[in-house]
């Protein structure tokens, strides 16, 4: 104390006290609770690939330290800050070229704009513009008591907007957290745990004062209603009834699996997700039915694969890579379903005459054999019948996404990142997803540049790829 008294903290930046605030508590998290800091050079990556923008509404129902939702605030806060510079700025050049005022009568005028202006900005002002960026647009969840409060803290250290951060499940919702109600969605949730089917939605977590639930009701209208009515019917059920990707609801399901419905689920029409997920989402074949479920509901607009020691320092040695998707409009919905529906009655009908007749044979088989008394060989032919059936199902379910996907193209953007920023040990490094002033001395164009380029022009990079073959 005797030390800092002579600091006036009030009159810090909040970047340099939330900076102080990470490094004196990184220990505590790693150490006691097993939380980890996402490094800034991801977080930063993450969000300038999803472009926030004033009024977008943010979530991260995996929120651990704020990282995400304190850059989104810094971000989006510079960018109202900015905007009403130069509207201010506009004002002023107007005001010069006006040759029917004097100079008090001027200097009056801008005056009197920049207050006008100061009110819109003035973050403890209801309704002003940095008002409804912390109060209305930052949203946050985590399971971990401590967390939650550990997370509010950092973003009152960095500028506020801790008011939508709750100490709640990630999977239930809560307050002015629910499905269809986010533009963007970004986290990097827990992975390589599971949700057990003894992991129940408890009463006292869909519990909400009667005031309050008035308010959120009054705020966000039926779509919070349903919201919770949904939960509430789930009540003393497992956590994985709420979802639809767990293909057994009596077995345990990876909380990653999990985290990625969740994300499209409370995305609106439209909206973007950026996540961290371990690689095995992408390549394993078991795994096929989750990259189904996100092809879809979403564009997969970009993967980019990270080092195997990006999260090293942090104590995870699992290699990640970064999903961003953009969930389907409803046009674009009806529109992917209608193929989807089509691809699949053409491959049936393309096998249903042959499927029949090798049915039939088999199944005139098992009858003589059933006639027969020969048990040994009509078990065998019902064995055989049942394989083929089920391999007939598989090629039919593979042809009909293949035909699907001719049919509803797009590009996705793929990276394999070498250097982002932050080396084994959790030493600044050189970084090549972004403009910075780190970048690796043959790094010409970075990853968030190509990604841009590549958006705006794709055609240009499958000209590149068939030149590059040739």
């Amino acid at each position: 104390m005797k030390l800092l008294e002579k600091y006036n903290l009030s009159d810090t930046s909040e970047d340099i006290k939330g900076i102080a605030f990470e490094r004196f508590l990184g220990r505590t998290f790693r150490d006691e609770i097993g939380q980890f800091f996402t490094p800034r050079s991801i977080v930063e990556f993450m969000i300038r690939m999803v472009e926030p923008k004033e009024g977008d509404v943010i979530c991260d129902p995996a929120s651990g330290s704020g990282g995400f939702l304190i850059r989104v605030f810094e971000i989006v806060r510079q960018a109202i800050l900015a905007d009403a510079d130069r509207e201010y700025e506009q004002f002023k050049s107007e005001l010069a070229e006006r040759n029917d005022l004097n100079d008090v009568e001027k200097a009056r005028l801008r005056l009197e704009k920049y207050d006008e202006i100061q009110k819109t900005i003035d973050q403890k002002k209801v309704g002003s513009r940095l008002w409804k960026l912390a109060n209305r647009c930052i949203y946050g969840t985590d399971a971990n008591d401590r967390m939650a409060r550990t997370s509010k803290m950092n973003m009152i250290m960095h500028g506020d907007g801790h008011g939508g951060v709750h100490h709640h499940d990630g999977f239930i919702n809560i307050n002015g957290i629910f499905e269809e109600r986010f533009d963007i969605v970004l986290t990097n949730p827990p992975f390589g745990a599971n949700v057990e089917e003894s992991d129940v939605i408890e009463e006292a977590s869909v519990i909400v004062p009667e005031k309050v639930e008035e308010q959120y009701t009054k705020d966000f209208g039926n779509l919070y209603t349903e919201a919770m009515k949904r939960v509430r019917a789930n009540v003393g059920k497992s956590i994985t009834s709420l979802f639809e990707l767990p293909k057994n609801a009596s077995s345990k399901t990876k909380t990653e699996i999990l985290f990625i419905e969740r994300c499209l689920s409370l995305l609106k029409a439209g909206g973007r997700l950026a996540v961290v997920l371990p690689e095995g989402i992408f390549n394993n074949p078991s795994l096929a039915y989750v990259r189904e479920f996100c092809e879809d509901r979403a564009f997969i607009r970009a993967v980019v694969s990270l080092p195997q020691e990006t999260f090293l320092s942090s104590g995870a040695s699992v290699k990640a890579s970064l999903l961003f998707m953009q969930k389907f409009t409803e046009a674009e919905q009806k529109d992917f379903d209608a193929k989807k529906t089509v691809a699949k009655t053409e491959i049936d009908e393309k096998y249903a005459e042959e499927i029949a007749a090798e049915t039939n044979r088999l199944n005139e088989l098992i009858a003589t054999a059933k006639k027969e008394k020969n048990t040994q060989l009509r078990q065998t032919l019902q064995k055989e019948l049942k394989a083929y059936l089920k391999q007939m199902e598989t090629i039919k379910q593979a042809e009909a996404r293949a035909l699907l996907k001719e049919r509803f193209p797009y590009p996705i953007f793929l990276y394999d990142a070498d250097k982002v920023g932050i080396t084994a040990t959790g030493e600044e490094d050189q970084n090549e997803l972004y403009p910075n002033n780190n970048q690796p001395s043959n790094c010409n164009v970075t990853c968030l540049d190509m990604y841009h380029d590549f958006r705006n022009n794709p055609e240009r990079f499958m000209l590149n790829l068939e030149e590059s073959a040739t």
